[in-house]
């Protein structure tokens, strides 16, 4: 509904994904954003919980014991890393890519908040938004650091990498407990892993990308890397200089996140599955419209499955969803090996 509108009044100048996601991400994010932040606000009680781990530090004992720190990292792991590694994480910004120590200071935290409305998107809708918070970080350090290009795009990239990477890694998590594995285990591999991928994705994406100009072509197209450009690119000369329309797309987005999130929450239980999702919305101004027809298909296909034949729907949907989906993710490793074989010789 919104794109035939915004080409037909020449805020988008072609009818691609490319061209209508730099309009459309900005009602998309902002809904996004502030459902989670809501949902955040009225979970405040899990979220000091977390916190209060802290008191073991210094040797003192909740009253109560949670069930799950039998399994779970104890709570007070995420404060105590916090407080270790954030110093460090801001020295490697200040360092590597020349951001002001206070806006350092200002992404740790920030990457907190994002890693949780992620993690609440991905949880609603099996799909991390990185296309949505990415612009949003962006939007951030546009206003307190204008001018500086490649700050933008680095702080934010810190900021709203942590919180993405945070919500993915739930998703193995969940898959995890599903097979009967350890979340404090699985902890323990996450960390090897991130060594792993440190040591093999970068020659792997040098081997690929052998000039960044390839970024945004035919061959690789880049969406993302798109958008991260082209809102910083915006961002450059401050928050002014973003489209009036799409601030007013960012304000009503905002407050139909808000509204939405209280609806979930407090709205009549007969009335409740009849609540739009406010991260199913959000995601859908984000992603290419094929990858909606494609949730939504799969999606019916399955409800009918579940009606007429529940036995085998229970035994056949996952593990088909999970070989499309898988299928899907190889294949675009092989194409794009291939084309880089090519681009090489």
């Amino acid at each position: 509904m919104l794109a035939p509108q915004l080409f037909a009044d020449g805020r988008i100048a072609a009818v691609n994904y490319k061209s209508i996601v730099t309009w459309t991400v900005w009602p998309g994010a902002a809904l996004l954003v502030a459902s989670g932040l809501t949902s955040f606000a009225l979970d405040w009680r899990s979220v000091l919980r977390s916190f209060s781990g802290l008191t073991r530090i210094f040797g003192k004992k909740e009253a109560s014991a949670d069930p799950m720190d039998a399994v779970e990292c104890p709570a007070w792991w995420f404060p105590a890393g916090f407080i270790v590694l954030g110093p460090i994480v801001v020295t490697l910004m200040a360092i590597l890519f020349q951001i002001p120590v206070w806006a350092g200071c200002i992404a740790v935290p920030l990457a907190v908040v994002m890693g949780f409305v992620a993690a609440r998107v991905t949880g609603d809708t099996d799909v991390t938004p990185t296309k949505a918070l990415g612009p949003v970080t962006q939007l951030v350090y546009g206003a307190i650091t204008p001018g500086n290009l490649s700050g933008n795009i680095m702080s934010a990239n810190v900021t709203g990498g942590i919180g993405l990477h945070a919500a993915d890694l739930l998703t193995t998590l969940k898959t995890g407990w599903l097979l009967g594995g350890s979340p404090r285990v699985q902890f323990f591999a996450q960390l090897f892993g991130v060594l792993a991928g440190a040591a093999l994705i970068v020659p792997a994406y040098d081997l690929l990308i052998t000039d960044p100009s390839m970024l945004g072509g035919d061959d690789w197209p880049a969406p993302s890397c798109l958008v991260w450009a082209k809102v910083s690119e915006t961002f450059a000369d401050g928050i002014g200089a973003l489209d009036p329309l799409a601030q007013k797309g960012i304000l009503i987005g905002a407050v139909l996140g808000i509204a939405l999130a209280l609806l979930e929450k407090f709205a009549p239980k007969r009335a409740k599955p009849f609540v739009p999702s406010p991260s199913g919305l959000g995601i859908a101004m984000v992603v290419p419209g094929s990858n909606g027809l494609a949730m939504f298909l799969g999606g019916a296909l399955a409800e009918i499955a579940r009606r007429n034949w529940r036995r085998i729907a229970d035994l056949f949907v996952t593990p088909i969803a999970s070989g499309l989906i898988a299928g899907e993710s190889l294949m675009g490793i092989t194409v794009a090996l291939l084309n880089a074989g090519k681009l090489l010789g």
